[in-house]
């Protein structure tokens, strides 16, 4: 009843908020994010622990700096609501396509690993057009019914197959398309005896290995795809390999070398990384 009740109220809102021009929604930003104190305790815990060495005044920057970052992705998911492809188009630019295209012109599926930074969300319109691989968008089901038929929503737009995690290796085995599977690996998993921990930012946490295992499986190749904002709603993508024969490497060593790279993404803007997901919780 809630759901339909949200559904009702929130889908013509959130239609509404997706047709303003972005740079309207980017001053809003500006005007509300002094006030907006969302998890901060969290954002600020997270940062200190990443950056033990800075001082208030730089943690404190950072923070600013999230803050205003956060409320822009929120606006730039929401216009995904409306935007067509032209939209993207002219927004993203791909650095080097044509390493993605050399694997479909050898009949390769590839695995593009990326973590919640910059903005995740707009890699599949723009790749699933540009792009000769089917796009599949991986992700996990929200606890808010609303929001996760929402969020399929807009991931299943341009021709893109969004599959739930716990259906993915269904899905492979099905579906004999050459494809480009896009998976955001960063945050914690579910914690039991099997699972995998490593160095993020000097300290053991709990990592998710389900991209490694698949592409092992598969023996996909493994990308990094590195998402680089250039201005306020323009970005660019570029991909590097991790892994070309993931079947012969060692144990491991695939989400080692992805969180070493998604540590220098960080490091190198530290403003752009999803900051109030409460990724050091859980201690070995």
């Amino acid at each position: 009843m809630i759901s339909k009740t949200l559904k009702f109220i929130l889908y013509p809102l959130l239609w509404l908020i997706s047709i303003v021009p972005l740079f309207i929604l980017n001053i809003f930003s500006i005007i509300i994010s002094p006030f907006f104190t969302y998890r901060k305790n969290i954002i600020l815990s997270n940062i200190k622990l990443a950056f033990p060495k800075k001082n208030e005044e730089e943690t404190n920057k950072i923070y600013k700096g999230f803050k205003l970052y956060f409320l822009n992705l929120i606006w730039e998911i929401i216009k995904m609501f409306s935007s067509s492809k032209e939209f993207y188009k002219k927004r993203i630019k791909v650095s080097n396509m044509d390493l993605i295209n050399d694997y479909y012109q050898s009949n390769k599926s590839v695995i593009i690993i990326g973590g919640h930074y910059n903005n995740w969300e707009w890699a599949g319109p723009i790749l699933s057009q540009i792009g000769n691989h089917h796009f599949v968008s991986v992700y996990k089901k929200l606890s808010n019914n609303f929001f996760n038929n929402f969020m399929i929503k807009l991931r299943s737009r341009f021709d893109i197959d969004a599959v739930e995690m716990n259906d993915l290796i269904k899905y492979l085995f099905n579906n004999d398309k050459c494809k480009m599977i896009a998976l955001i690996s960063d945050q914690n998993p579910v914690i039991d005896e099997n699972t995998n921990w490593l160095s993020f930012f000097g300290h053991s946490v709990p990592v998710i290995d389900g991209p490694e295992k698949i592409a092992k499986k598969f023996n996909y190749p493994v990308l990094f795809c590195d998402i680089q904002k250039e201005s306020n709603g323009f970005y660019n993508i570029k991909f590097e390999v991790i892994d070309e024969n993931p079947k012969d490497s060692k144990e491991g060593d695939i989400t080692k070398k992805f969180f070493q790279r998604l540590e220098k993404q960080i490091i190198d803007n530290s403003n752009n990384y999803l900051w109030s997901h409460n990724r050091w919780k859980h201690k070995k």
